[in-house]
């Protein structure tokens, strides 16, 4: 009796070890599917229809606006929190000296092309004169000095007009250079831009390299989003560089605009490990219930 009692133990205990590591395999399998533990399997990004990333609300671009002229301010023609129309200065730096020393050389200029005029002429009769020397010189009538004397003076009036054409040349260059001076003291530009910062006064004295605005472009606005790298492998065959985009902003009072844009500047860069390997600018028109840098939620529609 006693032997077959210790049997029927032992076996018992084999029955339960069993049934305990078929619940810790069990429990193992489960640990493993759990997404908080799972290793090399790409996040849930997306529903299949949509993805939605936060991002800030930016103008399309921002210029700071250097000082390349030294002078003082005379004018300033759009002022914080105003719209520079297109092609006005955002500010004037005193170029009246260089004015002065543009239509000096301009002047010099015109008297040059009005000599080389007068030397072209003088030249033309110079060469006539020396074919009649010619002809004499053959008919015996002069010497052989008297033919290279006019000799002399038709290469001397060929060099006066080549020296007159260096002289136009030069001025023409400094000219040039001028004109490029007074344009860089009225710094404007071919779009309107929204002056967000104004850095010197009217009548401030600045030199080349100082700051002198901040402008935005407005007329589009972006927001730029990052994806990891398992959301954007999920996603990045549908997202084409000018290619349209439907989505939605949704603000943190739940509000949700709807609206239409485009992919800018995607950029993918397997060896870059920043966050900012995988992202895109979403480019669309400006929305007016919206305060630039204010964050929001974007809702992809893929």
């Amino acid at each position: 009796m006693k032997s077959n009692h210790l049997f029927a133990h032992i076996l018992f205990i084999l029955l339960m070890f069993s049934l305990s590591l078929g619940q810790m395999e069990t429990l193992a399998e489960t640990l493993i599917d759990s997404p908080q533990n799972t290793v090399g399997k790409a996040e849930q990004c997306t529903d299949g229809t949509s993805v939605t990333l936060s991002g800030a609300y930016s103008p399309y671009s921002v210029h700071l606006i250097k000082a390349e002229a030294s002078g003082h301010i005379v004018r300033i023609n759009a002022r914080e929190g105003q719209i520079l129309p297109a092609n006005v200065p955002i500010m004037e730096i005193d170029s009246s000296a260089l004015e002065k020393e543009l239509g000096s050389l301009k002047q010099v200029l015109h008297a040059l092309i009005l000599e080389e005029t007068i030397l072209k002429k003088n030249l033309e009769l110079t060469k006539r004169k020396y074919a009649r020397y010619l002809k004499l010189k053959k008919a015996g009538h002069i010497e052989e000095q008297s033919l290279e004397d006019m000799e002399s003076v038709v290469n001397n009036a060929q060099m006066a007009i080549v020296e007159n054409r260096q002289k136009q040349a030069e001025t023409r260059r400094s000219i040039a250079e001028i004109t490029d001076r007074i344009k860089k003291s009225r710094p404007s530009f071919a779009i309107p831009l929204y002056v967000s910062q104004n850095f010197k006064e009217l009548y401030e004295t600045v030199v080349p390299g100082e700051n002198l605005s901040r402008l935005l472009d407005v007329s589009k606005a972006k927001i730029h989003l990052v994806f990891s790298l398992s959301c954007f492998k999920k996603i990045e065959h549908r997202l084409k560089k000018g290619k349209p985009i439907s989505f939605s902003i949704i603000l943190a009072d739940k509000q949700t605009i709807r609206a239409k844009g485009h992919v800018e500047k995607l950029k993918v860069d397997p060896d870059n490990h920043y966050l900012y390997s995988y992202g895109f600018d979403l480019v669309f028109p400006p929305i007016k219930d919206l305060v630039w840098g204010q964050v929001v939620q974007v809702k992809l529609e893929l």
